[in-house]
């Protein structure tokens, strides 16, 4: 099974289609994922092929992953890049560059979280990534984002099977930008909100699951708060971009000309397994609040 030539979240279906049934079941017990074509990765693709993996590895899918003998090297090689995301670490046991292979400085590793480890995760490792990324601000200046992502892993022990998210992370300094990804293999936001409007399609009921106040109701720790805080905190309060994918549906959130938020939801022809959220934030938008003193003046 060849790896698309360019991997994103546009060009997943490629690959899913030929993995996953359109009875959502997988095509095969014996995959083959071969890396050889790869040109090209986006952060999100590191994120999405780890939740294939590990969705296939839940039923049973023997898995088998190869790559070219001599991995061409550099900064922009997408197979270097999947190297120093820890990808080939944790799938195949060792990394492609026996001693190359690290962690790069404006790279969050592609690592697996339960629900029941997220509350930690979430302030030992991730909040300072983001806070010193973005020039170390202050803890208290990104809690927006940490609280947001607190919440998606309350959405992920609410619908997934397993309350596992496959996370990763990227920054992109020139661009004062970070792509934020995170992913389960779970019965999907679509199942979820159907519990309670069974006529809706994936799409619509994406659409419906963003709206502010709304809730499936099916665990009093979810109350609707999840994706409508992320789309406040992301996308109207700091001029972010939200992409979401699950089974079907597909959503994109993002400010338009007049600074209004932007939400635009269709259905596509693959079947994401799970949901997939990727979070996009423009770094300039953070700064740490500063409050002066009160000055004091006496007369003597």
């Amino acid at each position: 099974m060849k790896v698309p030539y360019r991997f994103t979240r546009d060009t997943m279906g490629v690959l899913i289609d030929k993995v996953i049934s359109s009875d959502f079941e997988p095509k095969d017990q014996k995959i083959r994922f071969d890396f050889c074509d790869l040109d090209f990765i986006e952060p999100s693709g590191v994120t999405i092929l780890g939740n294939i993996i590990e969705w296939l590895k839940a039923r049973g899918v023997s898995i088998t992953i190869t790559a070219p003998k001599i991995v061409p090297n550099g900064k922009y090689s997408p197979l270097k890049y999947l190297d120093d995301s820890m990808f080939f670490n944790r799938y195949v046991g060792e990394p492609l560059y026996e001693k190359n292979a690290s962690v790069r400085n404006t790279t969050l590793e592609l690592q697996n979280v339960t629900y029941g480890g997220s509350f930690q995760w979430l302030e030992s490792k991730f909040t300072p990534w983001l806070a010193r990324e973005m020039g170390y601000l202050r803890h208290e200046t990104v809690e927006p984002i940490r609280m947001c992502f607190g919440e998606i892993f309350n959405n992920i022990n609410d619908h997934a099977e397993e309350n596992i998210g496959c996370i990763f992370a990227q920054h992109y300094p020139k661009n004062n930008q970070i792509q934020i990804s995170i992913s389960d293999f779970g019965i999907g936001i679509p199942n979820s909100i159907r519990k309670v409007d069974p006529f809706l399609t994936d799409s619509e009921a994406l659409k419906k699951a963003v709206e502010e106040g709304y809730s499936s109701k099916s665990t009093p720790q979810n109350r609707g708060a999840g994706l409508s805080t992320l789309i406040k905190n992301v996308v109207e309060n700091y001029g972010g971009e939200v992409h979401i994918q699950s089974f079907r549906g597909i959503l994109a959130c993002k400010q338009n000309n007049f600074n209004e938020v932007w939400i635009d939801s269709k259905q596509g022809n693959s079947i994401y397994p799970g949901t997939f959220i990727e979070v996009i934030l423009d770094t300039k938008n953070f700064e740490d609040e500063i409050n002066d003193e009160e000055e004091f003046e006496w007369d003597l």
